[in-house]
């Protein structure tokens, strides 16, 4: 290649995960620009590239079992001066399809890449949910399809966060089950056909679901943290008679505070604290 050669660029890009309509103006522009386009899926794409005038491109197939192969291939064309687009089947490229492999080579080769964003089925589900998400989620994308493998992730993970997985409808069920099986009856958001006709929201809960017998379309399942034990409402007065009672019968006031953070679910550290401050200053 001549050293003189401008590089092309890579846009990663966007498309609708249902609706056509959500495609962005800039998208559009890209795909109607490039020569080349990497797609996960030829199919949808030509769909796609027919409803909006713009069919006539040289598509790269660029599914998981090929991803190294055709990324040589696309290289070559950007090192050669030709842009290229990356785009999945539906929604935003990489987030759980092929495609990193491709962008870091291209980092690396001192290629630009733009990225194009645009739809996503992970930030439609959450944000259609409601759930608040300042504490952070956990997303797993497809998990693996043997149950063991499936057991081992799950097992590893915190029990704080939600956790955001993409399924098959034939695979659910069984998915289902693993997460009943180690994690109990959650609450879940199931999300079904995003942005579709037969688009549906639902909360539910992972035994309700599991008994679900027909799934149809692609399926985003969030599924909820353990539900924490409310603290009881204190009344203070109360406490500190109960405090006078366990001094008289000679507890010390390490017992006396594991005894109420018990009752009251209460941390018995903050309480043996209390009980301090409360000595010094005569109060009890």
């Amino acid at each position: 290649m001549d050293s003189n050669t401008q590089k092309g660029q890579l846009f990663v890009v966007a498309l609708p995960i249902g609706n056509l309509r959500d495609i962005t103006f800039r998208a559009l522009d890209v795909l109607q620009t490039v020569e080349y386009i990497a797609c996960e899926d030829t199919r949808t794409l030509k769909k796609l590239l027919s409803h909006y005038g713009c069919s006539s491109k040289k598509l790269i197939s660029f599914y998981k079992d090929v991803e190294k192969e055709k990324s040589e291939k696309v290289l070559k064309l950007l090192e050669e001066g030709i842009d290229v687009a990356l785009v999945s089947e539906a929604g935003s490229p990489i987030i759980s399809d092929p495609g990193s492999y491709l962008v870091r080579e291209a980092y690396k080769r001192s290629i630009k890449v733009i990225p194009i964003p645009g739809p996503s089925a992970l930030t439609c589900a959450l944000s259609a949910s409601g759930i608040q998400l300042d504490k952070g989620f956990i997303f797993l994308g497809f998990l693996p399809r043997k149950k063991q493998e499936q057991k081992k992730i799950l097992e590893s993970l915190p029990k704080n966060l939600p956790i955001v997985i993409f399924e098959a409808p034939h695979r659910i069920n069984k998915t289902l089950k693993n997460f009943l099986e180690i994690f109990g009856n959650r609450d879940c958001f199931f999300a079904r056909e995003l942005t579709k006709i037969h688009e549906e929201l639902l909360w539910t809960d992972l035994q309700t679901l599991s008994k679900r017998e027909e799934f149809l379309g692609e399926i985003t399942l969030i599924i909820m943290p353990e539900k924490q034990e409310e603290p009881q409402k204190i009344d203070w007065k109360k406490l500190k008679e109960e405090v006078k009672n366990l001094k008289a019968d000679g507890l010390k006031h390490k017992e006396i505070a594991k005894i109420l953070a018990k009752k009251y679910n209460l941390s018995a550290k903050e309480l043996y604290n209390y009980l301090i401050t409360a000595l010094r200053s005569g109060k009890t």
